[in-house]
């Protein structure tokens, strides 16, 4: 019935043996050898993909019950536990882990030799709920509202650009509503055009890149791209960006450390939910670009 539920959610079998982590005939066998038992064909086998027939979509909500059935119980046996010692996952997005998050995890470890810390570096959500991760640590204004945590600290971000950008445009860049032609690289997901605190102080700024990624974004900048608005922990530590003068930092998302509300009073995720809001605490200018 597993094979059945990730086949459905991932629409084939290569997916599927990707997120099981077996090969694509082992799938592909253990589907064939129930539908044989079945007496009964659970997928249709389309172009787009494999799609359940209406016997599969029963066999889906059965297989999906019995998943919540068996995380309700890891669930349950797991929050049960008192001592400081067995595993403890921790996901977060890879500039966090690179930034700080990896510190936090090797002094935890320090402390606490018997918790077997794994580290998962991952831009997406995993889910908590089904405890594809014990830990969250979050950029977020609104974290899920059925998770347990805390903020760990606020952030701001600025505007940054190369010491050679800097030098390159120094008459433009000291005099607001200068017309003058000036590059900017910006964020896929911050929509189109030049953003309003470019535009409103530099009238002639204009997109030269867009980038669908932090660290590539960040890379532009460097590379004498043009100016581009970065979180303050990644701009302000760096020896070859400047900030933008004229442009106060603004607000950015905050951090948040979360855990599935049932394993809040586990000792080994209390504990490091406690540990790791300080170790943030005390780095707070950094986020914040004080």
């Amino acid at each position: 019935m597993k094979f059945v539920l990730a086949i459905a959610k991932a629409g084939g079998l290569a997916s599927a043996a990707r997120t099981l982590g077996v090969t694509h005939s082992t799938v592909s066998r253990r589907l064939s050898g129930l539908e044989k038992r079945m007496g009964t064909r659970l997928f249709e086998r389309m172009p787009e993909g494999f799609v359940p027939t209406a016997s599969g979509e029963e066999a889906v909500k059965a297989a999906k019950r019995m998943e919540a059935e068996v995380l309700d119980l890891d669930t349950r046996i797991t929050a049960q536990d008192a001592e400081l010692e067995g595993p403890l996952r921790v996901t977060a997005a890879q500039l966090l882990f690179q930034v700080q998050v990896a510190e936090i995890m090797q002094q935890f470890a320090e402390r606490h030799p018997r918790i077997e810390l794994e580290m998962i570096a991952a831009n997406e959500v995993l889910s908590l709920q089904r405890r594809e991760a014990d830990i969250a640590i979050r950029v977020t204004d609104n974290p899920d509202e059925n998770l347990f945590g805390r903020v760990a600290t606020g952030q701001n971000r600025a505007y940054y650009m190369s010491r050679d950008f800097a030098r390159k445009y120094r008459d433009v860049l000291e005099v607001s509503h200068d017309a003058t032609p000036l590059s900017c690289v910006t964020f896929k997901w911050w929509g189109q055009g030049v953003p309003k605190e470019i535009r409103s102080r530099y009238p002639g700024a204009y997109i030269s890149l867009v980038a669908d990624d932090m660290i590539a974004l960040m890379a532009a900048v460097k590379a004498g791209m043009g100016v581009g608005r970065l979180p303050c922990f990644l701009g302000d530590p760096d020896p070859d960006l400047v900030r933008v003068p004229g442009i106060e930092p603004s607000r950015y998302f905050d951090i948040w450390i979360l855990t599935h509300p049932d394993l809040k009073n586990v000792a080994r995720i209390r504990t490091f939910l406690r540990f790791a809001a300080e170790a943030f605490k005390t780095k707070s200018g950094l986020y914040l670009g004080r």
